[in-house]
């Protein structure tokens, strides 16, 4: 079995011109490749290769239904009341022509299906559901700070804007949470220190700093992002550190971590909004 995070370019002026990052995890959560490719057939193409006729769980960071025409989808909605990241997405931002929805048309030629509840445990099936590495990270930092943690206290690394040394020093921070993040082995034999190279870069060997260019700490980040959305389907795979699913697939929704204590909070927002959940 194989998990797949997509940190997905799906941003309209970024979806067809700038690459994604992908990183695949295995059942012991050891990165065993990473790459970055673009346009959705090489991506779809890629996640193919990668699962080699196993089964595989494809995490997207990026919405992936989007039915409002303006505004944001309900689930953004739920996540911003529990102060966790959310994505601002409506039709009307694509025009006639939503990247992500290609991106999914892609990959169920190649035999992956859009699903709203992977399962637990089971290694034949072959799906892709929607993330938020944002949340994720929000989570782990959350659940790292124990249970009298409040999410609403806890800081979020700005690693997507700023001056290069500010982002660069939130890198490094995030850098530094998943190398600490329990089920998650950043450093295996067949990655590399080449931030140049197309595939397979530690990024956990790297020294984030202030010198490089902005492409450079955006190559680093869609890695973090990726290793955080591949993260999170093995992680609901797993079944035992907690997780929910937040919304339906015909209306959006969002797979994320979730310790008991957050998830009764975003049950008790999900049940007051008419939201279902799971």
């Amino acid at each position: 079995m194989r998990f797949v995070g997509c940190a997905l370019a799906w941003r309209p002026g970024e979806a067809r011109d700038r690459s994604s990052a992908l990183v695949v995890l295995d059942e012991r959560g050891g990165i065993i490749a990473n790459a970055f490719a673009a346009g959705v057939e090489e991506l779809a193409g890629a996640i193919e290769s990668y699962a080699g006729g196993e089964g595989v769980l494809v995490g997207v960071d990026a919405p992936l239904s989007i039915p409002n025409e303006r505004g944001t989808r309900e689930v953004e909605r739920i996540l911003s009341r529990v102060s966790l990241p959310a994505y601002s997405a409506s039709r009307k931002m694509f025009g006639e022509e939503v990247y992500p929805e290609e991106f999914l048309a892609a990959l169920e030629r190649v035999g992956i299906q859009y699903t709203d509840y992977p399962f637990p445990r089971d290694r034949e099936q072959r799906a892709v559901v929607e993330v938020n590495s944002a949340a994720t990270l929000k989570v782990i930092s959350f659940e790292r700070a124990g249970s009298d943690g409040r999410l609403e206290e806890i800081r979020e690394p700005r690693y997507r804007k700023g001056n290069k040394a500010q982002r660069a020093a939130a890198l490094r921070e995030v850098v530094e949470i998943l190398w600490n993040t329990p089920g998650l082995r950043l450093r295996t034999g067949n990655l590399s220190d080449d931030l140049s190279a197309p595939e397979n870069v530690d990024v956990s060997r790297i020294e984030v700093t202030e010198e490089m260019s902005h492409a450079e700490l955006d190559r680093i980040m869609n890695l973090v992002e990726g290793t955080l959305a591949a993260y999170t389907v093995l992680r609901h795979w797993r079944g035992r550190d907690g997780s929910l699913v937040v919304g339906t697939g015909p209306e959006g929704y969002v797979l994320i971590p979730a310790p008991e204590i957050l998830r009764r909070r975003i049950a008790e927002e999900c049940r007051a909004a008419g939201v279902p959940y799971v």
